[in-house]
């Protein structure tokens, strides 16, 4: 599998929490290791956590060295009714995520991508991003694409 299958398994657990997110977005994400997908995460309800927390979670274990995580949408960066996934993600030691679509809101965009660079994270964006725009296209709409 390459990095565009692994964004379309990532989008499938996305589409679990539509009707059960609003306001905010379905997002998916997956924990790869050694070519396998070995852990699934997605926002399941507003207010709970999100995907790559609920991944990690799922996992149940530090990831293995070399694990790579997919997710839908950059990872937020700042404390809401949860913790920053961006936190999470640096605390499990990952060191690539791959991304489909950014956070468009004003007080995360770029932020997740940037604060996981500057940890030495390696980071790819843009991975089947229509299709991950295309999950919440409310959500877009009211925060603006980019």
């Amino acid at each position: 599998m390459n990095d565009e299958d692994y964004m379309r398994e990532a989008i499938a657990e996305a589409l679990k929490g539509k009707g059960q997110v609003d306001p905010n977005p379905m997002v998916g994400a997956l924990i790869v290791e050694d070519g396998a997908i070995v852990a699934r995460g997605y926002h399941a309800k507003y207010g709970d956590l999100h995907a790559e927390r609920n991944a990690f979670n799922n996992l149940g274990r530090e990831p293995k060295p070399g694990a790579v995580m997919y997710v839908t949408l950059e990872p937020c960066s700042t404390v809401g009714k949860t913790d920053a996934c961006t936190k999470y993600i640096l605390l499990s030691g990952i060191k690539k995520v791959v991304i489909g679509s950014m956070d468009p809101t004003e007080e995360n965009k770029e932020n997740g991508v940037l604060i996981l660079r500057e940890a030495g994270v390696e980071v790819i964006t843009g991975v089947l991003e229509q299709e991950c725009l295309d999950l919440n296209p409310e959500f877009f709409k009211v925060h603006g694409k980019n």
